[in-house]
């Protein structure tokens, strides 16, 4: 599968989830916290094991893609409501700094 088709798919995900999970169904207006989204993520992430460990490939490995979808999508909208630094932040930040200290 092409990523383009993958992103497709989140985006399937993050609209389902937005008509999901609002302000009209959800207590904390569908607003959580880091350690929740881990937490949520990790209770979808057990699910799929608990599915892979006890039903054959058949029919696991399509529920455990479907869960895949889910917790990608999850982690997108935690990214969307707290913002995240692009990989390799630290290390640009680290030569700004540096190139500063040496022209100062």
């Amino acid at each position: 599968m092409k990523r383009e088709d993958v992103y497709k798919l989140i985006d399937g995900e993050r609209d389902y989830q937005d008509k999901k999970w609002n302000a009209e169904t959800s207590r904390n207006f569908a607003q959580h916290s880091p350690e929740e989204w881990f937490t949520y993520i990790e209770d979808y992430v057990n699910e799929a094991k608990h599915i892979l460990s006890r039903e054959s490939f058949v029919t696991a490995d399509s529920k455990a893609m479907d869960i895949m979808r889910k917790v990608a999508g999850m982690a997108v909208c935690a990214m969307e409501q707290i913002e995240t630094r692009p990989r390799g932040y630290e290390e640009v930040k680290s030569r700004i700094n540096q190139s500063v200290e040496i022209g100062t």
